[in-house]
């Protein structure tokens, strides 16, 4: 390299030019590693030779009593082009004096070179010293390299470290290092299908390669992974994944770092996409390129992840206590496992037994569900040897355990697991390969379709011990095993072609004749996975007072068992999607739509239900109002009769009698020209809940009015509905969480916000004035996600007394007063509103009338109505896109 060092200049144009060059060499497809080891060449070129400068400025020589060595990263000749480079100065503390001023100098000239340098300067006592208290330090020196000065200094320092640290004991070197890896797996997730991975430090990145390495130096003498494979503690096809994988994660990182221009470590979204658009569609494939291209990055990542936390487990040596115990009263199942310290060991002879009888694999399940415990590491070595030689079908023998560890309760989670990790599960129910690693792509799940499975049944194991709705449904099944497999085939389609509900049920069907499952909880299970998504969508779209939904889908469940199998599913479904997914909101919803159908597969039909409950509120109603006008007392209870006549069952079904009460005495107090706004916050689940009294002089297109300040004040809206009295005034509830405030909205905010109301809907305002106020679009958008076609759908017949429009579409600032005003401008009074979300979109649904109060089945007005929803969808995702 003919390089004047001493001119930042032509350093910054050399860093510039070495890492275009790396560019184009990763562009051409050329290996990663071999593109990081020539990277690190020509940067030892250039350190050396601006070392060498100071040096010369100092007079000193550059072989004088000191060792400039190379670690971390740039130890293993991994450095990326953004990547720290990491150096140690080792001198004897005389030496250290005048080499610090040196040191300073060229750390400066690193940073003015566009580099970034992690140094220190240490005698070797101090290196050994710090090392012996700092785990990532320690791991640094294993591949430390030569750069300059004394050989003999670094040799000197080599075998201090080499038998002061990793040879003292080795066993708590490793668990040091694994307890220091774990910290940074729960930092992420613990989880290696988190779906914006980091690529160095999330579990199976680079880092538990490194981890294998650490482990592996420490054990046997050599970093090398190949030293594994000679001492029998990995495969030959294991160490091919692990080789594989680490080809494949460094060629990613280079990637991220070009693409960048930064150090990022990141896959973000946005890059998956232009990764993936780069590397072209896969032919023949239906799925996205970018889940496609995720499918692999988890598939190398699961594995690494799963040898890692395999070959870094050492053998815990029980204190003395547990030692006589285990002397004197081993615990062995009836096949001869050990269980020792929440372990389950294999027999001696386990590994001949499996070479003679492959599906002897399934006693260490059941025997790991029963006691509740983990299976070592050699244990799950042995088994996955034995995977390939597994017969084509399980035997009725291995399905009846596979049931066992179904109904183990507790035991089931880890167990699962470790069957997952084995291929032991794909062996039982083969299309659970389809889904290894798979990822869906929007901004609704936060785990590949596998991890989420497995979370699910880590869910509604929980359930156990909750006290909720929930919890007692589950404890009341009869038929646990059943529903477990259930869970374990809901999303088992999501890798094919279709409708993943109905191509489900075909799968669940092959996989109940695959293990010999009786016909009842077969037709059980293809239920479940047919219908798995029905409770949530009736639960949060549609208006579960309605009697004809209520009979219809009583009708479609059939027995209370499916009921609180189905019910008990879709609460584990949708808590592993991902955190913060599952709220109270939802809870109280599924657990409604619950009680009333279970109400009815129990004998009491729902109208007698509502009869009973008409009745309380009357009673509450009567004995909470005091009449304004004394003298009208005899009219009072006519009064009350006919507001309540006139009120829809979806109201009075719903609110608190207590509510209602207090509502007509609002109500009955309300002046002709009055509005009347309330606000209440909830600290359990950190929402407002906002009531609007309107009386008839305002009442026509309030809501869409309301909707509009509510959005332009930067709030999510959960749900809405609104009703009219007998005398058209209107009641209407706003559920919000206010994005202004994390935690107790302030006082002063909501008597702003109903002032914000009280003045658009008497006409002081505009929804326009509040929009332009408050700033709403230049909210920042979520990030990565392609924009999806809006959908708007008409429907008749699922509600005997409304019209109901759903509508999926891209969320948005605005979104809800957009279609409410539509909707208002053809006529059609909004009754009561439904939000959820879809995967990246959400669905608002509108239960609405006619100005006489009836459906609007009239194929004139509908389609019109329908031509300008989309306009208005269209328009304004258009609008925020560009924003």
């Amino acid at each position: 390299m003919s390089l004047d060092v001493s001119s930042i200049q032509e350093r910054r144009e050399l860093m510039v030019s070495l890492r275009n060059k790396v560019t184009r060499r990763h562009e051409s497809g050329e290996d990663g590693i071999e593109i990081c080891n020539w990277f690190s060449d020509q940067l030892d070129d250039l350190l050396r030779q601006m070392m060498r400068l100071h040096l010369q400025t100092a007079g000193l020589s550059d072989d004088g009593d000191f060792s400039i060595i190379c670690v971390g990263g740039n130890g293993r000749r991994r450095p990326t082009p953004y990547s720290d480079i990491d150096l140690l100065l080792v001198a004897e503390s005389r030496a250290i004096a005048d080499l610090e001023a040196v040191l300073t100098a060229f750390v400066r000239d690193c940073w003015d070179t566009g580099f970034q340098l992690g140094h220190s300067i240490r005698t070797p006592d101090d290196v050994v010293g710090f090392a012996s208290e700092d785990v990532p330090f320690a791991t640094s020196l294993i591949d430390m390299r030569h750069l300059l000065g004394s050989l003999e200094v670094f040799t000197s320092v080599s075998t201090l470290v080499e038998t002061r640290i990793f040879q003292n004991p080795a066993d708590q070197f490793v668990d040091a290092c694994v307890v220091s890896r774990r910290d940074e797996w729960m930092a992420r997730g613990d989880s290696v299908n988190q779906l914006e991975p980091d690529v160095k430090r999330s579990p199976g990145g680079l880092r538990d390669l490194h981890l294998i390495n650490w482990v592996t130096y420490t054990q046997f003498g050599d970093s090398h992974p190949s030293s594994l494979l000679e001492h029998n503690a990995v495969g030959t096809e294991e160490l091919a994944s692990l080789n594989s994988a680490d080809r494949f994660l460094t060629s990613l990182r280079l990637d991220l770092h070009c693409r960048a221009g930064l150090k990022q470590d990141v896959l973000t979204r946005d890059l998956q996409l232009k990764i993936a658009a780069s590397r072209g569609e896969t032919q023949g494939d239906h799925r996205r390129s970018v889940e496609n291209f995720m499918q692999e990055y988890f598939r190398h990542t699961s594995r690494v992840a799963e040898i890692a936390r395999r070959v870094t487990e050492t053998v815990q040596r029980p204190g003395l206590f547990a030692r006589l115990k285990n002397a004197i009263l081993p615990q062995r199942d009836s096949d001869g496992f050990l269980i020792q310290e929440g372990v389950l060991n294999a027999p001696e002879d386990f590994g001949d037994r499996l070479s003679a009888e492959p599906e002897a694999v399934m006693l260490a399940f059941t025997a790991a569900a029963k006691y509740e415990v983990v299976l070592s590491a050699e244990l799950r070595r042995l088994i996955g040897r034995a995977t390939s030689r597994l017969p084509s079908e399980p035997s009725r023998d291995s399905c009846s355990r596979f049931r066992a560890v179904l109904r183990a309760g507790n035991g089931l989670p880890l167990t699962l697991r470790a069957m997952y990790e084995t291929r032991v599960l794909d062996w039982l129910v083969p299309a659970i390969s389809e889904i290894r690693c798979l990822m869906q792509f929007n901004q609704y799940h936060s785990f590949t379709v596998d991890e989420h499975t497995l979370k699910t049944i880590d869910e509604v194991v929980s359930f156990a011990d909750d006290e909720t709705p929930v919890g007692s449904a589950y404890n009341s099944l009869r038929h646990k095993a059943t529903l477990h497999i259930a869970l374990i085939l809901h999303d088992i389609a999501k890798g094919r072609d279709g409708d993943h509900s109905i191509v489900g049920e075909q799968i669940a069907d092959e996989v109940a004749v695959r293990l010999q499952t009786a016909e009842n909880k077969k037709r059980m299970i293809m239920f479940l996975v047919r219908q798995h998504l029905v409770m949530p969508d009736l639960a949060f779209r549609r208006d579960i007072t309605d009697q004809a939904l209520l009979m219809d889908f009583a009708r479609m469940v059939g027995a209370p068992e499916l009921l609180r199998m189905l019910y008990v599913l879709s609460v584990a479904d949708i808590k592993a999607v991902g955190p913060d997914v599952w709220t109270d909101w939802k809870g109280e919803l599924l657990a409604d739509l619950y009680n009333r159908t279970m109400r009815i597969l129990s004998g009491r039909p729902i109208n007698h239900l509502e009869q009973e409950r008409l009745q309380l509120v009357r009673e509450h109603v009567r004995s909470s109002i005091v009449p304004v006008a004394p003298d009208e007392n005899e009219q009072w209870p006519e009064w009350i009769d006919r507001q309540l006549d006139a009120l829809p069952p979806f109201y009075l079904m719903t609110e608190q009698p207590a509510r209602i009460a207090k509502d007509l005495d609002v109500i009955q107090q309300l002046g002709t020209a009055d509005v009347r706004i309330e606000g209440v916050y909830d600290a359990d689940t950190d929402t407002v809940t906002y009531r609007i009294f309107a009386s008839s002089q305002y009442e026509p297109g309030s809501f869409h009015k309301v909707s509009g300040v509510l959005s332009g004040l930067r709030m999510n809206i959960h749900t809405a509905q609104s009703c009219t009295t007998a005398d058209s005034t209107m009641i209407g509830s706003f559920l919000v969480t206010d994005n202004d405030f994390v935690g107790n909205v302030a006082d002063d905010r909501i008597r702003d916000v109903c002032a914000a109301l009280v003045s658009v809907l008497t006409g002081k305002l505009t929804v326009d004035h509040i929009f332009r106020r408050s700033g709403l679009f230049r909210f920042n958008k979520k990030k990565g996600i392609q924009p999806v076609p809006p959908q708007v759908s008409i429907d008749n017949d699922c509600s005997e007394t409304h019209t109901v429009i759903d509508v999926f579409a891209m969320d948005s600032p605005g979104l809800l007063h957009t279609l409410a005003l539509a909707i208002y401008n053809h006529g059609l009074s909004v009754d009561l509103t439904r939000i959820a979300t879809n995967v990246d979109q959400v669905v608002d649904v509108f239960y609405v009338v006619d100005s006489d109060r009836r459906k609007v089945e009239d194929s004139q007005r509908l389609h019109p109505l329908w031509e300008n929803l989309m306009h208005e969808l269209t328009e304004l995702q258009e609008q925020w896109l560009e924003q």
